[in-house]
């Protein structure tokens, strides 16, 4: 599972709770008023026992307010936390995992029209471990002393 991997499985929710607002991730284009941006604000990964690790994940949702917008904070905030407790991500080819979102925070900025909306993703997961050889493929070598 890769951070972009988190990044459109967000775009993928935003884009079904509001399906005509488009979500841009990655970079900020210069009309994007009524419309969604996703971004990934800090990441950091921890090593656990033998080849577990840990990620972390903190992502930003940023929302920019058209002039005449009548979107509501406290519905949008709303709308926010009830559709992201969780958050299905593709890890490799059809195999998908559940990951349980934590410290969901909803904030309007009336200055720059922007609400912004961040939560944390934490996963575990183990590393495949190298290949090790089976006992009858080892190479033999012979020695006279």
């Amino acid at each position: 599972m890769t951070l972009n991997n988190i990044l459109e499985s967000v775009a993928k929710k935003l884009s079904g709770i509001w399906p005509g607002r488009k979500v841009y991730v990655g970079e900020i284009p210069k009309d994007s008023n009524g419309q969604f941006f996703v971004g990934i604000i800090e990441s950091g990964q921890e090593k656990h026992l033998d080849r577990r690790w840990k990620r972390s994940v903190q992502i930003e949702v940023l929302y920019f307010l058209k002039s005449k917008d009548t979107m509501d904070f406290n519905d949008w905030a709303e709308e926010m936390y009830d559709h992201f407790e969780t958050l299905d991500v593709k890890e490799t080819g059809d195999k998908r995992r559940t990951i349980r979102l934590t410290n969901q925070k909803a904030r309007p900025n009336t200055n720059t029209r922007v609400f912004q909306f961040m939560f944390d993703a934490d996963f575990f997961f183990v590393v495949t471990p190298l290949e090790v050889p089976f006992m009858e493929v080892l190479n033999q070598s012979e020695v006279l002393k």
